[in-house]
């Protein structure tokens, strides 16, 4: 196992503080548990309590990561292109209330200000389906940052919404954000966060990739789970990614750099000690977005309120201290950088899974932290009963969910999850299975009018007609407001 990092003889430090031995027993849970494999740092006043890492950084040669191993930290690098930003903004070198036109004159926008970047309010389309005609006439092409604004000229994109009227998280934003610092400091993105962030901060293990298909040294394999009901991962090279444009592009600003865990904490450190950023621009980048109404921007993550500033998501609950965050997604990767500032803790994950539950894993250990029960994240009841149904065990699976039941702490279980199993095993045309999962979902979720629909849906498409219209009728009992399923309903009561 690797080092722990204990610092047991400051006990001053450590009074009221959880130990390196409870957050490994944490980890080394969750790791049995599949629920994290990579690198875990937390630091409290500055000083690191915890450094460990669990798994494998290429699980096909077995090799296990180490303290230098690089993962590409996803969304958590909009925090460093908001920092650049007002990096510029202290010098003087622009101002983020003026309009992005005046730095880059061909953006065909002239109401949106880098301010409306940074916050996620500017308007701008999303970049999923934005650039399929392009890549259908050039297949070999790679599309970056400078063929976004060609493209909105050349198709006359329109905006989603008035600037500043909503906001809705877009990875064009920061993209946009990064050419802009280009065009004011003169040499490119890569470029400047190695003269202005990772070289003050002293991040010697951080770069932004030239190409970022080809790996640098100690860079980390990526994995997934490859469907709803798999129990083992696989390497995201033998996967097919969900959109094109993912395996087309190199864009840069929104996501991109490659750290360590360990790096990150000194960027954390740097940051928020007012190194690398003035405290009045740092304060800015944490002050919540107000919108065009007059409204506080929120959204919900897993049940809790948040809201956004420059780059930087906010606990709009600050009744535990005022916890700052960015989290990242890209296939196989997930990331986090937390910062309680009002009580000086940080928390940084990269795990280089697909869909590591990395904001409830988080919230585990803010409670670990401060002596307060908390719950370890559980397994996913889905994934474990859809392996079950798909090896043929429909005794075991039945158990499972008899025993979850009676226990239903003992896995985490959502509607959501079991929708999108069933409709997955239905795609597939593992009929039976998908029937199973829509009815397991409705004695999990008796409530939801919308597990109801699925299933009669499901039903109806097996040619099971009379109970599809039990299945719908009770899915618009449950919800008279179900317009679509009242319509279906309607429909077959008079074939």
């Amino acid at each position: 196992m690797k080092k722990i990092l204990f610092f047991i003889l400051l006990s001053s430090f450590l009074t009221n503080t959880v130990s390196a031995q409870e957050l490994n027993n944490l980890f080394s849970t969750l790791s049995e548990r599949n629920l994290f494999k990579g690198s875990a740092v937390i630091s409290k006043s500055g000083k690191t309590i915890f450094s460990n890492t669990y798994g494998f950084s290429n699980i096909e040669k077995k090799e296990k990561f180490n303290d230098n191993s690089r993962f590409p930290i996803a969304s958590v690098t909009k925090t460093f292109t908001a920092t650049a930003i007002l990096q510029l903004k202290q010098k003087g070198k622009l101002t983020i209330d003026e309009p992005v036109q005046k730095y880059l004159p061909d953006f065909p926008y002239p109401n949106i200000t880098i301010k409306q970047l940074l916050n996620n309010t500017s308007g701008l389309a999303q970049y999923y389906n934005l650039f399929d005609s392009i890549i259908k006439e050039q297949p070999e092409k790679i599309i970056s940052n400078q063929d976004i604004i060609p493209t909105f000229i050349r198709f006359k994109t329109p905006l989603a919404f008035l600037p500043g009227s909503k906001w809705d998280y877009n990875n064009i934003n920061f993209c946009i954000a990064a050419l802009i610092i280009e065009k004011v400091s003169g040499i490119s993105y890569a470029n400047y966060m190695e003269k202005n962030i990772f070289d003050p901060a002293k991040m010697k293990d951080s770069f932004v990739p030239i190409n970022r298909k080809i790996k640098g040294p100690n860079q980390v394999e990526l994995y997934m789970y490859p469907n709803f009901y798999s129990t083992d991962f696989a390497n995201i090279n033998t996967l097919k990614e969900p959109f094109l444009i993912f395996e087309k592009s190199n864009f840069y600003g929104n996501g991109g750099i490659v750290s360590t865990a360990l790096d990150l904490q000194k960027y954390q450190n740097a940051l928020f000690t007012y190194q690398i950023l003035g405290k009045k621009e740092l304060e800015e980048a944490l002050t919540a977005t107000i919108l065009n109404d007059g409204k506080k921007a929120t959204y919900n993550l897993e049940g809790k309120e948040m809201s956004y500033g420059l780059g930087w998501g906010m606990y709009t609950d600050e009744s535990n201290g005022k916890i700052v965050f960015h989290d990242g997604s890209i296939t196989g990767l997930t990331s986090i950088l937390a910062h309680n500032i009002t009580k000086n803790q940080t928390v940084i994950l990269l795990s280089n899974t697909g869909n590591c539950p990395v904001y409830s894993i988080l919230n585990t250990v803010l409670q670990l932290m401060d002596n307060k029960p908390y719950t370890i994240p559980a397994q996913n009841l889905s994934r474990i009963y859809g392996n079950l149904l798909e090896n043929g065990d429909k005794e075991k699976a039945n158990q499972l969910i008899d025993d979850y039941l009676k226990n239903p702490k003992s896995y985490e279980a959502t509607e959501r999850d079991f929708n999108r199993l069933g409709y997955h095993f239905l795609r597939l045309q593992k009929n039976e299975n998908a029937l199973l999962t829509f009815k397991t979902g409705s004695l999990i979720f008796p409530e939801s009018w919308n597990i109801y629909d699925s299933y009669g849906e499901a039903l109806l498409q097996c040619g099971k007609k009379e109970d599809a219209i039990k299945m719908y009728q009770k899915s618009v009992e449950l919800n008279p407001n179900n317009e679509n399923g009242k319509k279906v309903l309607s429909s077959l009561l008079k074939a």
